[in-house]
């Protein structure tokens, strides 16, 4: 947190002090997609925001399915072999 927080320009404690200071706690859950083998007949979540203070990503390099939304417009996420994903979600913006 304090690296992002000198990133933003912001006091190297602000968003360790905003999620509560000294005694901040962190959650973790592991979901896994696999490719569905029949897409067409699927569907997929609805448009969100993560409502958290950051999401981590390691996508599969063969399933395209992450978008992110730039205006109006919804651009699909190539994924990066062996990279992460960083989303920061709505507790920080």
């Amino acid at each position: 947190m304090k690296v992002l927080s000198i990133n933003l320009g912001l006091k190297e404690d602000y968003l360790q002090n905003a999620f509560g200071g000294e005694d901040i706690g962190a959650c973790i859950r592991v979901n896994y997609y696999p490719k569905c083998p029949q897409p067409d007949l699927t569907l997929g979540l609805s448009s969100h925001s993560d409502p958290g203070g950051m999401t981590l990503l390691l996508p599969d390099d063969e399933v395209h399915g992450l978008q992110v939304r730039k205006g109006d417009n919804w651009i699909t996420v190539k994924p990066v072999r062996n990279a992460f994903i960083v989303n920061i979600g709505d507790q920080i913006q």
